[in-house]
């Protein structure tokens, strides 16, 4: 037959055990003893006050990062008298060549119409190199 197992009797869900007698002396002591306990909050709450209403070294402000400016050019001098007189002229020059340049450039492609374009953009390019323009040496016996 199979013993019966017992279970001890201060261990189980029903037993309390000291735990209320704990309390009570506790209680008794808070009531006994309020007056420590208010002397103590104070203490507590007079040390945080002083702590927090000292000056200590100011704390440095959250800066927000800096914007990236925005890139300015710098102002242009306005070209006055002379340097406005050369300025136009070479603007001027610089415009005639590029147009003949295009000018010469279409008379080449012209001149050889089975090459491809880089075929005739370095026939161009050696053209130009030389200093040679359709355009400029029309007729000059010497540039031939």
């Amino acid at each position: 037959m199979a013993a019966k197992r017992r279970r001890p009797a201060g261990k189980g869900a029903g037993a309390i055990g000291c735990a209320p007698f704990f309390v009570l002396i506790v209680v008794a002591l808070i009531i006994q003893y309020w007056w420590v306990l208010l002397i103590a909050a104070g203490v507590v709450g007079l040390t945080v006050a002083l702590v927090r209403s000292t000056s200590g070294p100011a704390r440095p402000a959250k800066m927000p990062p800096p914007r990236p400016q925005p890139v300015v050019a710098p102002p242009r001098v306005v070209p006055s008298g002379e340097d406005l007189t050369a300025q136009l002229r070479a603007h001027r020059r610089i415009s005639r060549v590029r147009d003949m340049q295009e000018w010469d450039y279409e008379w080449i492609r012209l001149a050889h119409p089975g090459k491809s374009l880089r075929d005739v953009n370095d026939i161009a390019n050696a053209h130009f190199a030389r200093g040679r323009s359709i355009g400029v040496n029309w007729g000059d016996p010497s540039s031939s």
